[in-house]
């Protein structure tokens, strides 16, 4: 039973989404607190990266990147519970770097060597025997 008056949990998860949005959007459009954040170099306006998909009925993913400490942070907003949960946290320069992970052949790099020597030439038939 619900009392009148009061919020229900899923208004509860929109607005706490929404106040997080919001804080984003402070931040983005706002340079000067941004450059308060500790590790964020003075001035720089390249803002936050925020992108949100749905997981199931219920909940969220919500992924924000700061470009700028090339940090990432992963979140569940879960609407029916009115929970907003970090789930991971992670410096991804050294991810960056990486020239090929978890591919599959051909790889990156046999690619780029493909394409600085050409095509391999024509095998030649083998000879008649007598």
């Amino acid at each position: 039973m619900r009392l009148s008056g009061f919020p229900s949990r899923s208004q509860v998860a929109a607005a706490a989404f929404g106040g997080l949005a919001v804080a984003a959007a402070l931040v983005v459009g706002t340079p000067e607190i941004a450059a308060q954040r500790a590790g964020r170099p003075p001035g720089d306006p390249a803002g936050l990266w925020i992108s949100d998909a749905p997981l199931d009925e219920s909940r969220r993913l919500l992924i924000v990147v700061d470009p700028a400490t090339r940090h990432t942070a992963i979140y569940h907003v879960d609407a029916a519970a009115g929970t907003l949960a970090l789930r991971s946290t992670r410096d991804i320069t050294w991810d960056l770097m990486v020239d090929d992970f978890n591919a599959q052949e051909p790889r990156p790099s046999a690619l780029r060597r493909m394409l600085q020597t050409g095509p391999a030439p024509p095998a030649e038939p083998a000879p008649a025997g007598r």
